[in-house]
């Protein structure tokens, strides 16, 4: 019986973990003023003031889940200086979907589903790997995964997966290069500098390109990646947002 209970517990836990979120704007907006007023001393205005702690990027000591970083802010944590807060749900709501946020305060609402699942999805009906690489698989002709939940704030990813185009970094453009040879090279810039541009062709190669051997060179303005609006329910969006969160390296 007590084998029964733990593995009870254990799985509400689990399912915690994976429960589905909504952050409005109006939530995150609240979180902004009562982070700015109450936590912003200690964690400072980007959530990184902590060492160990990164709150915009989903780094914590102790928290996983919600109710984690609800109970956090409720109870305090003696041993690191940090003290207890009152606040009423509504406002400790707001903190938390500020953090989940990313601290976007563009207030775009984000609904995050079960990791399990989407990870399925990006392997299966998403079709992420045909041109991502999350740990090593994939031919590597789009940016790396594998630390996306760390380096990118969550309404950026979901910008990307719906809106490619204007979310598109300049880094990221394909480019079409005219050398002064005749040669015609096109793939997705990765870097530039005074005097190079380094380009990963439609071969998978990496090249690094003198830009005095470079006759024309045009970025494109349209990016690669297809929407995946429209291909997905909202069920499964968040489900892929879940588990591009986890991916941090």
């Amino acid at each position: 019986m007590l084998l029964v209970a733990g593995l009870a517990t254990l799985a509400g836990r689990a399912a915690a973990q994976v429960e589905d979120h909504n952050y409005s704007p109006a939530a995150i907006q609240t979180g902004l003023r009562i982070y700015s007023n109450q936590c912003q001393l200690c964690h400072g205005p980007n959530g990184d003031g902590v060492a160990g702690v990164n709150l915009a990027r989903q780094r914590f000591k102790r928290a996983h889940t919600d109710d984690d970083i609800r109970a956090t802010i409720s109870n305090g944590v003696s041993t690191a200086g940090m003290p207890s807060f009152r606040f009423q749900p509504e406002q400790l709501d707001g903190l938390v979907a500020l953090i989940r946020s990313g601290f976007d305060t563009s207030g775009a609402p984000i609904t995050l589903g079960n990791p399990a699942r989407g990870r399925a999805i990006y392997e299966g009906k998403g079709g992420c790997p045909a041109c991502h690489m999350p740990k090593g698989e994939g031919p590597f002709n789009a940016p790396s995964l594998a630390e996306v939940g760390s380096t990118l704030q969550p309404t950026a990813i979901q910008r990307y997966l719906l809106e490619p185009t204007k979310a598109m970094l300049p880094l990221d453009r394909p480019a079409v290069i005219l050398m002064r040879d005749g040669r015609t090279l096109r793939g997705r810039r990765v870097n530039e500098d005074t005097d190079s541009v380094q380009l990963r062709d439609q071969g998978q190669t990496l090249r690094s390109i003198a830009k005095a051997d470079i006759k024309s060179y045009e970025l494109g303005k349209t990016s690669a990646m297809p929407s995946i609006a429209g291909k997905l329910t909202p069920a499964e969006l968040a489900d892929l947002m879940a588990y591009l969160l986890s991916l941090k390296g």
